[in-house]
């Protein structure tokens, strides 16, 4: 039992979390982790605002904690900037660009 619990813990994932600070991308967690690379899907880019909770995966930050946005549906999406820009996708087609609607192509 002693060998399995020794061996478990040397093949464990390091899972942290910490505070984003200013300037960049660092989060200070167990240690401060500078420029950490982002595990995200490919084309997009962010940095999140200091003071979000960071979750970090053997030294990549897999992610931003923030509040659930109880204004979409299962399988919309919405991609929104700290200044107020917007690009919302709904399930009828529609895409809503800063306020302004366009509709789903016929056919």
């Amino acid at each position: 039992m002693w060998l399995t619990r020794k061996l478990s813990g040397e093949k464990a994932v390091r899972l942290h979390s910490g505070q984003v600070e200013a300037g960049g991308l660092s989060v200070q967690g167990e240690r401060l982790y500078e420029e950490p690379e982002q595990l995200m899907p490919y084309g997009l880019m962010s940095v999140a605002e200091a003071g979000r909770q960071a979750v970090m995966l053997e030294g990549y930050c897999a992610g931003v904690a923030g509040a659930p946005d109880s204004d979409i549906r299962a399988g919309e999406v919405r991609l929104y900037s700290a200044g107020g820009a917007e690009i919302y996708l709904e399930n009828s087609g529609r895409v809503i660009i800063n306020g302004q609607v366009f509709e789903p192509k016929e056919g």
